[in-house]
């Protein structure tokens, strides 16, 4: 027998190939498993380590097939330091903030700041860049097939990311389908976003061979994509009780796997995939299944036929837990080494991170001004209608294409036409008006866009981001002018970031000087600012479930039914730009 340098007896090992627990003993040598058997070692094994589990359970390290880092704000490096302790070993990450607001060189930039650490990133080339197109929203770059032959060719690109404009694809968009025929060239997977298709427009849109769906899903959704042969994913929202039983059901489940998608930070401080593994099984996946969901599903999914598993030949990524799919692990293995322990990362050999890209570079200081509803007092017009509230009827006014946020969970939004008074261009809201201000303004400070949102709740007080779904251009929220001014120039100063502000003052700012999108700070440092801000947005009177994840997604405009950008109001359904007042 082969000399070894660590061996493992006296475990309990996860076998996710044949759904089933054994008691075993595991040999590793050059950082793969060399002994994977049952029973106990023999006498004559040599090893330069040996540990006894008393009985734990070994198994494979996690495998999140579908996640963006950024929604982290964390850089690479940060970002494995916070989930490796969770027992993730393997992510495939697909960039698309960063491709926004940095283009080609920010995704080569994230490749780089993501070699020689612990975590094995592989990575897709973002498809989506722009999320629509520049005649909706200001952009950095636009991506087409030529950029995805030559990203194609970095280390670890394995994957086109998710194919989002489905509206494209059954229109047959010629820059898109480019970009989708160069990734098969390549040998690429190419991921999808079908949060709606069923029928012939489902199959119009896989016959594009795109392989996935990571969105809501409900079990006839499940049901026809399965037989339609994508590979399903189920994020944390999905995991319900009723879409586990018809996942249960399946005589053949090896196409279900479990993904995060976005895990803000304060969520990353209790877990990462581990959180979606443990949904899972409360919805009533037995806890193997949802393991191997997480494991050596996606790791064939991915193609990464050395991954997944614990088997001779196999890297020796792998946790050692208490008991079947009870996280946070005991420990965490990569490639044979102990990388992390009770929660705490030990490996001490991580890379710095490469010098940072520049932040947000807003040209100008902001002024009251730019917080103008009506830049153009003359076009004001005498209210035909009456007014929302008990104003003086009196007043000049304009009608608002006023986005509405229906719900405090989602994100979905509606639109209504509402009047505003207006005193020299500027907003004038009662106490108890339910509207306030969004402004958008290009992150080259090109073109900017002011309008009105009715039901976030804000009452007092603004709220400035660089972080704005997908093109991240500086969103400001407010329901006072002056207000908005001293958010929006707190970010410009922290060349990127988040700033809520009330009477002028700054109550919290988390800085974000990387891209005006990442952190290099620890996970609980950038968690703290990021709780901080989450709580001031609440006592300003925010009302949504997670009011950070709202803010951004008002400038998503991919995200029904109607959103913000900096050349005015997005009707995402029609693909068509609405004056922010008529």
């Amino acid at each position: 027998m082969l000399q070894l340098d660590l061996l493992i007896y006296h475990a309990r090992i996860a076998d996710v190939f044949r759904m089933r627990v054994f008691d075993g003993w595991i040999g590793i040598r050059d950082g793969r498993f060399v002994y994977v058997e049952e029973g106990a070692p023999p006498k004559e094994i040599i090893a330069d380590e040996t540990r006894d589990l008393g009985g734990r359970v070994l198994a494979p390290g996690l495998i999140d097939a579908h996640m963006h880092i950024e929604s982290s704000l964390l850089t690479p490096r940060a970002f494995a330091h916070a989930v490796i302790p969770h027992g993730t070993t393997a992510v495939l990450a697909d960039p698309h903030e960063v491709a926004n607001v940095a283009g080609e060189e920010g995704v080569r930039w994230m490749i780089r700041a993501s070699q020689n650490l612990p975590l094995r990133i592989f990575y897709a080339i973002p498809s989506c860049v722009p999320a629509t197109s520049p005649e909706i929203e200001w952009t950095r770059a636009v991506f087409d097939a030529t950029t995805v032959k030559r990203l194609a060719r970095e280390p670890s690109v394995i994957a086109l990311g998710e194919v989002m404009d489905y509206g494209q694809v059954l229109a047959n968009g010629e820059r898109l389908r480019g970009m989708v025929d160069a990734a098969h060239d390549a040998g690429l997977l190419v991921e999808g976003h079908i949060p709606t298709l069923r029928g012939a427009e489902l199959s119009h849109y896989l016959a594009w061979r795109i392989t996935s769906d990571h969105t809501l899903t409900t079990p006839e959704k499940i049901r026809e994509q399965i037989s339609k042969g994508v590979v399903v994913m189920l994020q944390s929202k999905s995991c319900v009780t009723e879409n586990i039983t018809a996942v249960n059901a399946l005589p053949d489940r090896s196409h279900i796997l479990l993904v995060t998608d976005d895990i803000e930070p304060s969520i990353l401080t209790q877990g990462h995939l581990s959180l979606i593994v443990r949904a899972a099984i409360d919805a009533g996946m037995p806890p193997i299944e949802a393991l191997a969901s997480a494991t050596i599903r996606p790791a064939r999914y991915l193609g990464l036929r050395d991954l997944g598993g614990i088997a001779p030949g196999f890297r020796a990524d792998f946790a050692v837990l208490d008991e079947l799919a009870a996280f946070p692990p005991r420990q965490v293995f990569v490639g044979g080494k102990l990388v992390a322990q009770n929660g705490e990362m030990i490996a001490r050999d991580f890379p710095p991170t490469l010098p940072a890209p520049d932040g947000v570079t807003l040209p100008d200081p902001f002024t009251r001004d730019d917080f103008a509803l009506v830049r153009d007092a003359s076009r004001i017009t005498h209210p035909s209608t009456p007014l929302r509230s008990a104003q003086d009827a009196t007043r000049n006014t304009v009608l608002a294409n006023a986005v509405v946020i229906t719900s405090a969970v989602t994100s979905l939004t509606d639109l209504e036409r509402v009047r505003v008074r207006v005193e020299n261009g500027f907003a004038q809201f009662a106490d108890d008006d339910p509207l306030a201000l969004v402004a958008v303004i290009a992150r080259d400070g090109s073109s900017k866009s002011v309008g009105v949102v009715q039901d976030l709740g804000l009452r007092v007080g603004a709220c400035a981001s660089s972080f704005a779904h997908d093109s991240h251009n500086l969103l400001v929220v407010g329901r006072d002018a002056e207000e908005m001014r001293a958010a929006a120039n707190a970010v410009r100063e922290m060349r990127g970031g988040v700033a809520v502000v009330r009477d002028g003052a700054v109550l919290a700012r988390l800085l974000l000087p990387v891209f005006g999108l990442l952190s290099d700070a620890p996970l609980n440092r950038t968690a703290r600012a990021f709780e901080s801000v989450e709580n001031a947005l609440r006592d300003l009177g925010v009302r949504h479930q997670r009011p950070f994840l709202m803010l951004a997604l008002l400038a998503l405009t991919v995200s029904p039914r109607f959103k913000f950008s900096d050349k005015g109001v997005v009707d995402v359904e029609a693909r068509r730009l609405l004056p922010t007042w008529e």
